[in-house]
């Protein structure tokens, strides 16, 4: 019994061969790995280390219909850690999140965020 059990399995392993999946996972993935290498700093944190600055950072969501999610700050943190990867950043510091003044025409709610992309040292240069 075991014997035919492993030429089932052998021979299901061998027909697979060269069989491809395609999923839209891998940025999901890519995406949260990015986001991860990246560390949120206070304005006061960042000031205890001599990092580079990198440039600004933004990341905004509309919710256009009552039955899609509402935006999140921390959705929007991750899309500004991702952007800061992608300068070559390592840390950044949210300046600002909030809903727009005014809002934005066809949004039922609307979030913004800034904030500004460094690269940071591995060791504080002050206490």
């Amino acid at each position: 019994m075991r014997a035919v059990l492993l030429l089932i399995t052998l021979a299901a392993l061998g027909g697979c061969h060269g069989v491809q999946f395609s999923t839209n996972l891998c940025p999901y993935a890519e995406g949260r790995i990015k986001a991860a290498s990246v560390r949120e700093y206070t304005p006061v944190e960042i000031g205890r280390y001599d990092a580079t600055t990198l440039g600004f950072v933004e990341a905004a969501q509309c919710q256009r219909r009552a039955d899609e999610d509402e935006p999140r700050r921390s959705t929007l943190v991750q899309e500004l850690k991702q952007r800061t990867h992608k300068l070559g950043g390592n840390g950044v510091v949210v300046e600002a999140c909030g809903a727009a003044t005014g809002g934005y025409e066809g949004c039922l709610r609307y979030l913004e965020c800034h904030g500004v992309a460094y690269a940071v040292p591995e060791r504080q240069s002050r206490p």
